[in-house]
């Protein structure tokens, strides 16, 4: 028994230790938000892309992303700014998960409904989980495809800061195995 609580102790201690070091990890200001803000010329608009295989990874990353609209936002008021999450970390944003991730769904929905921010979901990556427009709250813009919306705001001037990618290896076992990354309900 002792043995067991030393392992459990152990291994809560790693946990803790890991924690900090990946919540540091994410350089702040980010490059691409720093160079923006230093080139003291308005950007037409700025897209935030997230594509992950961490179905959990979205709560880490949302303050982050927070940090850098504010930022943004304080030099450049009237740049359009839109977020595209379009890897296994949108599940977090479904009504299924709004009670899980009440502190998530609040940061975003609030830069949508406060700071005119634009959040956007794939539809794609969605339909692997069984999920469509109807499975995500009103502050949500459920687009067919997460890529193509990249792609859509790129071909009108937006400036992408990336916030996390996938390969195309990484891309291709999302979809040829999804199950793999989104979490059990």
């Amino acid at each position: 028994m002792r043995a067991c609580v030393q392992v459990l102790c152990s291994i809560l201690l790693s946990f803790l230790v890991w924690l900090p070091v990946q919540a540091q990890s994410m350089p702040d200001p980010h490059p691409k938000v720093a160079a923006l803000i230093e080139a003291e010329q308005a950007p037409f608009g700025v897209v935030f892309d997230i594509e992950t295989l961490d179905s959990d990874a979205l709560p880490r990353l949302a303050e982050y992303v927070r940090r850098q609209i504010e930022r943004l936002q304080s030099h450049y008021p009237d740049a359009d700014i839109a977020v595209i999450s379009h890897g296994a970390e949108e599940q977090a944003l479904s009504k299924e998960a709004a009670e899980r991730e009440s502190a998530l769904h609040a940061t975003f929905s609030g830069l949508v409904e406060e700071q005119g921010v634009s959040m956007h979901v794939c539809g794609a990556v969605a339909g692997l989980k069984g999920l469509d427009a109807s499975d995500f709250p009103d502050f949500v813009t459920f687009s067919p495809s997460g890529m193509a919306q990249l792609n859509d705001y790129k071909a009108l001037g937006y400036d992408v800061v990336t916030i996390e990618a996938l390969n195309e290896a990484q891309r291709k076992a999302l979809f040829e195995t999804p199950q793999r990354y989104f979490d059990a309900e």
